[in-house]
């Protein structure tokens, strides 16, 4: 009977490789494009850096994400957006003695209909699995799940709009209760595009009657065609007085910067 350990390490939205548990995987991301009824291929490439060997098996799902940018998974082709069963492997296992590198290819073949004018998208899983020896106990052989990695796959139709993200609402969304206060602002974004992109949202608090500047760390945020989607900016308990909340929405020299303010007295 197989049983999972629960750690999973999902590739960043940011960085082109995963290293963990003496494994990398590269890319994080992978970006097709061609016309329909054409098949592309892109390669991924495993490097075993550990002292054993390791052995993953593969799997598509689709995904998207929620209001706070959350990842949310379902069965491959459930959604409207998936490209799930447009792909194939050239290996649907991998395994990888101590110090080897291996590649394998994934193909995307591109169907001659409407769901090939827009972008589409599906993660591509690879499980480590460790396979176990049977015992006197069970006759069967066992398998152990280490970890996961995802690969976000995606089809470009040329010809998309790029759009704009931009600044919905700026909320201040403090509590206050007999325990403890929690100050917090929340400024709604949307991708009013056809094509993902990658963003970040710098914070600048500036009291109004001192000056005194309070820099907030940037957020990093993905977001996928049409997306609405809030972020969340926890502020120092402590703040009192009157001050000016500046958010700055940075998706790269393609873009304008757009900048969203709120006055805010605590």
């Amino acid at each position: 009977m197989a049983k999972a350990i629960a750690l999973f390490l999902f590739l960043g939205s940011m960085v082109s490789a995963s290293f963990a548990q003496g494994i990398s995987v590269s890319p994080s991301r992978l970006f097709f494009k061609g016309l329909p009824g054409e098949t592309v291929t892109q390669v991924i490439t495993f490097s075993n850096t550990s002292k054993t060997e390791m052995n993953f098996i593969s799997s598509i799902k689709d995904w998207n994400r929620d209001s706070t940018g959350l990842k949310q998974y379902y069965p491959g082709g459930q959604l409207s957006s998936s490209n799930a069963k447009w792909l194939a492997l050239s290996s649907n296992s991998v395994s990888l003695a101590p110090g080897e590198t291996k590649e394998i290819n994934l193909n995307l073949k591109i169907p001659n209909d409407s769901t090939s004018n827009r972008l589409s998208n599906s993660m591509l899983f690879f499980t480590q699995v460790k396979a176990q020896k049977s015992s006197a106990r069970t006759a069967n052989m066992g398998v152990d799940i280490l970890f996961e990695m995802g690969i976000q796959v995606y089809h470009i139709p040329e010809g998309l709009s790029a759009g704009e993200l931009e600044f919905l609402a700026f909320e201040e969304r403090s509590q206050t209760n007999s325990a403890d206060t929690t100050r917090k602002m929340a400024v709604k974004i949307k991708n009013t595009g056809s094509i993902n992109k990658d963003a970040y949202v710098r914070f600048e608090l500036t009291n109004t009657s001192s000056g005194e500047e309070i820099q907030m760390k940037p957020v990093a945020i993905a977001m996928l065609p049409n997306a609405e989607q809030w972020v969340n900016l926890n502020l120092p308990a402590k703040l009192k007085g009157k001050y000016l909340v500046v958010a700055i929405l940075d998706a790269g020299s393609q873009y304008d910067l757009k900048v969203a303010e709120k006055e805010i007295t605590y």
